[in-house]
């Protein structure tokens, strides 16, 4: 393992040491509330209690989660009378008020009675501002610190499984895509990654890597999933949704926490976490974390095939690259935070990580080796008052990386740079508004490996703001309101996102509310520049595939009914100097033209066809020409129609326009109901790679019919039919091409479609130790057909799924348990170089934990316990049981 020490690390820990140096003794005045919640029956510390501090107006100051001993801390309170809520699942509330002085550290004792199961947790994502679930203008769901912490997982991905309307692919045991009500990809940045607040992609390929987040996930203290629109807010991206990831404070999560895991695989997990506080003013955390274990194993009949040529040719096994997979899975994480309370009102939190990979990862291009791929940041925030303030930079270096189907080295040192400035301000009581401002910088740097000769103009500059209104009318009745306007230096018009919402909340246990959404993507840097050599030489005949964005003029293919060959078409053939002399040039798309070129090539393959008449000489008009497309996938052609060749306009941000009616609220005193129905109206969707310029090829048939004709046997008729049809003599390029013979794949915008959804959730305190859940998710389409006719669009996500869990935990034992069921229905995929259909599957998964006297404990994970080897996305390895066991001790 290796890493940048100058370029990533010494600055970080250089702005590390000026902040510990900045920090002094307490300022004189401030207060605290301490505090302990226990079982009022047992007297046993409840964990991950929910704890909520309101000030005197009933605004929510800050929301706490118990630790193991039960204990939690509010720090640096300004003098006057808080009000404290504690709630959790199985026992009834608790509320009170507490009076502190400058300087008092005011103590207080909560006593939970089993009685009723509550989902009142605090997010602050739907909002960007801390407020209850049952509150929010959006349909948000929270996992929270205890399933967090008692399950084993190599990657934060794995607590969403059982999250409604959340899309979780696994394609190895490290490997996972996430998205938020469909439209998922092999290589997917659809719904918008945060952890605390920062924008978790990678840079410029703008993919949410879960194994590239350097946090360790017993480090979250909770991670809240706010499904559907979210640009109102967020900005470009977050059109299906928001998954927040939120850390732990050093300052509430003090102490040494070390563990150990292994399993199945050859599985092993070390991590280290410390926590302390350095003053009243200033706390600190470091983790480090190592996971390494050997994934599934799949061939891919493309690589393979390219592989043998390659060996064929000469090449040496030992030393190719192409089709050579390496199957053990290495990852290494370090992080650190540093906390200062400058003042009573004012935090400076600085935090940074760097974290290295390998291993198997899928694209759009088929799959790539990740060799020591380093992903690294920094980040600043500042919060005063009711300002938030942060920057923070993503940075990638690619390592060894290479494409698994031409051993083709991948270079990425990309940058994403950040800015964000947010403001929250009341007006009376009853009034509050919300605004800010966003200016995010992606600066690519490829070496020229996925950019080739678009590298020295791909630099994109985006810029927002925002403005949110919530004013709350009586009776439970509030109404929110937000506009966000923004720029992108490669969009030729400005993107509106509007939000509406009308939120009813009767009693404190009911709420009903109806939202409008209007939400955008923006083209990745890959839609606007990629330009990759994907399949070199392909059977040999000179013509490569080339992967592209598109540019700013498109893509225009010429036809000339009187002119062209089939639908009118012209093609570019690598055989037209040997027959015309002089630079190749378009011809039209009329296989007949090539026969030349064809007894040529058969006779390289030792068939000799001289004696054969040309058919466009003897007999005009009989041979019929195909167009067949090449299927990444499978490598072989598939015909196409000639309207299939369409052209490629300059590429525009897809918008996402959703209605939304929601419910949450509780049934009786142990039964918590969550509704959504939508309907989203997709604009412009941007499609997966696809290739946009089928081969010309003889028509077999017609073929057959005149080799038949000169009296040739049967058998030999069908071979050379065979042969002479499966040679590709021209390709159908666009206007301009900088490579005329080559294929190209690229992205385009689709036309119009509808989606109607439906996330249902249902969660039952049994008793107070048992609790049960239930959540279901329907989608009206899983294929959609583009009104334009270019084609189909695949959500690459099931039209059903469903999941259930039934959970036991006992604070005073300190046992627990939880059993996952997760069922997902048959669904075609069709992303780039991948197209298939994903059978339906059922997977169990069961956690359970011990705790073994003070600060120890025992966790055993186990991910399909079933062992249902099944396949989750095509092309990706079949998964079979995968399980972990896990020691961890805290000081």
């Amino acid at each position: 393992m290796r890493f940048h020490f100058k370029d990533t690390l010494v600055p970080i820990l250089m702005l590390l040491a000026l902040c510990l140096a900045a920090a002094a003794p307490v300022a004189a005045g401030t207060a605290s509330i301490r505090g302990s919640v226990t079982d009022g029956g047992t007297g046993a510390a409840l964990f991950s209690a929910n704890v909520v501090l309101s000030n005197a107006s009933g605004q929510t100051v800050n929301g706490r989660l118990t630790g193991e001993s039960g204990k939690f801390v509010f720090a640096d309170l300004a003098a006057g009378t808080y009000s404290v809520r504690v709630s959790y699942m199985g026992y009834s509330a608790w509320s009170g008020d507490v009076t502190v002085s400058g300087g008092e550290a005011a103590r207080i004792s909560v006593e939970l009675s089993e009685t009723a199961f509550e989902m009142d947790a605090v997010q602050v994502t739907a909002s960007r501002r801390p407020e209850k679930i049952v509150d929010a203008p959006a349909a948000v769901h929270v996992v929270n610190q205890g399933d967090i912490q008692s399950r084993e997982t190599l990657t934060p991905a794995d607590h969403l499984t059982t999250v409604p309307g959340v899309d979780v692919v696994r394609a190895g045991i490290n490997q996972s895509n996430v998205v938020v009500r469909g439209f998922n990809n092999v290589f997917s940045g659809a719904t918008l990654t945060l952890v605390d607040n920062r924008i978790a992609r990678v840079p410029s390929l703008r993919v949410n890597a879960y194994q590239f987040i350097p946090t360790p996930t017993e480090e979250f203290e909770r991670i809240e999933v706010v499904s559907g629109p979210g640009s109102a807010l967020y900005g470009p991206n977050s059109a299906n949704g928001v998954v927040h990831m939120v850390t732990r404070s050093p300052f509430s999560s003090e102490g040494t926490t070390v563990s150990v895991a292994g399993g199945t695989r050859n599985i092993i997990t070390r991590s280290i976490r410390h926590a302390v506080k350095l003053s009243d003013r200033a706390a600190f955390r470091v983790s480090l974390q190592h996971q390494e274990g050997e994934d599934w194993e799949y061939v891919d009949p493309v690589e393979q095939y390219y592989r043998q040529v390659a060996i064929d040719d000469g090449a040496d096994p030992a030393t190719l690259l192409i089709g050579a997979r390496d199957y053990h899975v290495d990852r290494l994480g370090v992080e650190g935070r540093l906390d200062v309370h400058l003042t009573p009102e004012a935090t400076f939190i600085l935090n940074g990580g760097v974290n290295e990979a390998s291993n198997i990862e899928m694209t759009g291009l088929g799959t790539g080796q990740v060799k020591d791929y380093q992903y690294s940041y920094a980040q600043g925030r500042l919060l005063y008052r009711d300002w938030f303030l942060q920057s923070f930079v993503n940075q990638s270096d690619a390592g060894d990386t290479y494409l698994l189907r031409t051993g083709a080295p991948i270079v990425d040192e990309s940058k994403l740079f950040v800015t964000q400035i947010q403001h929250g301000a009341a007006l009376g009581a009853n009034q509050d508004f919300t605004y800010g401002v966003d200016i995010l910088n992606t600066r690519p740097d490829t070496r020229g490996t996925i950019n080739g000769r678009n590298e020295e103009s791909d630099a994109i500059d985006e810029f927002g703001a925002y403005l949110q209104s919530e004013t709350r009318l009586g009776r439970g009745l509030k109404l929110v309101a937000a506009a966000r306007l923004d720029d992108h230096s490669h969009l030729e018009d400005r993107v509106f996102s509007p939000r509406a919402a009308v939120v009813f909340g009767p009693t404190d246990a009911h709420t009903v509310r109806a939202t409008f959404n209007r939400a955008f993507s923006t083209p990745t840097s890959n839609n606007l520049f990629l330009d990759l050599l994907a399949l070199e030489d392909l059977g040999g005949l000179g013509m490569d595939l080339w992967a592209k964005g598109v540019p700013a003029d498109g893509f225009t293919f010429a036809r000339n009914d009187a002119l062209g060959g089939v639908g009118g078409l012209f093609m570019q053939s690598p055989f037209t100097p040997d027959i015309l002399g002089g630079p190749a040039q378009p011809l039209p798309a009329d296989a007949t033209l090539m026969w030349g070129a064809i007894q040529a090539i058969m006779a390289a393959q030792g068939v000799d066809i001289s004696g054969i008449p040309d058919p466009a000489v003897i007999a005009p008009g009989t041979v019929g020409t195909t167009l067949r497309v090449l299927n990444t996938t499978s490598g072989e052609f598939d015909e196409v129609d000639p309207s299939y060749v369409t052209d490629v306009d300059r590429i525009r941000p897809t918008i996402t326009e959703t209605m939304e009616l929601g419910y949450k609220g509780m049934v009786g005193s142990r039964i918590s109901v969550a509704v959504d129905l939508y309907h989203s109206k997709v604009t412009d969707f941007v499609s997966a790679l696809r290739v946009e310029t089928p081969n010309v090829f003889y028509d077999p048939a017609t073929l057959a019919a005149y080799l038949g004709g000169l009296g040739l046997p049967p058998d030999q008729v069908a071979s050379l039919a065979e042969g002479i049809a499966g040679i590709p003599v021209g390709t159908i390029t666009p206007e301009g091409s900088e490579d005329p013979t080559d294929l190209i794949m690229t992205y385009r915008n689709f036309g119009d479609f509808d989606l109607d959804g439906l996330d249902l959730s249902v969660q039952c305190a049994l008793s107070r130790l048992w609790t049960a859940g239930f959540n279901y998710s329907h989608v009206t389409k899983d294929v959609f057909t583009d009104d334009g006719g270019m084609g189909e669009i695949a959500l690459n996500s099931p039209k059903n799924k469903a999941g259930a869990t039934l959970a036991y935990h006992d604070a005073a034992t300190g046992f627990n348990a939880k059993a996952r069921l997760r069922w997902v229905e048959s669904f075609p995929v069709n992303s780039g170089a991948f197209v298939g259909t994903v059978d339906e599957y059922t997977t169990v998964d069961l956690t359970a934990g011990y705790r073994i006297g003070e600060g120890t404990r025992v966790d055993l994970t186990v991910q399909n316990l079933l062992d249902n080897l099944h396949q989750e996305i095509i092309g990706a390895p079949e998964l079979g049981r995968l399980a972990m066991l896990r020691i961890s001790q805290s000081f």
